[in-house]
């Protein structure tokens, strides 16, 4: 009686493991498109750190411009 009722318990956990196991490959392979949020940090962090780089730029040939102090080696 013993060993009838450890292997139904046994055929029963490993059912519940198949299906658990089932349901999280279907879970994975299939996301819900309105769940999901994109992570929009790095995208924004890298337009603004070239912006950023792009108006030091321009700021400092602007600067070196209006003192005359901008070589340019094709005005030579």
């Amino acid at each position: 009686m013993k060993a009838e009722s450890s292997t139904t318990s046994q055929e029963r956990e490993l059912a519940t493991l198949r299906s658990e196991m089932a349901s999280k490959r279907e879970g994975t392979n299939v996301p819900d498109t309105s769940e999901t949020t994109r992570d929009l940090f790095i995208p924004i962090f890298a337009v603004v750190s070239l912006a950023g780089l792009f108006g030091a730029y321009g700021y400092e040939i602007l600067r070196l411009q209006s003192r005359g102090e901008l070589y340019l080696p094709w005005n030579n």
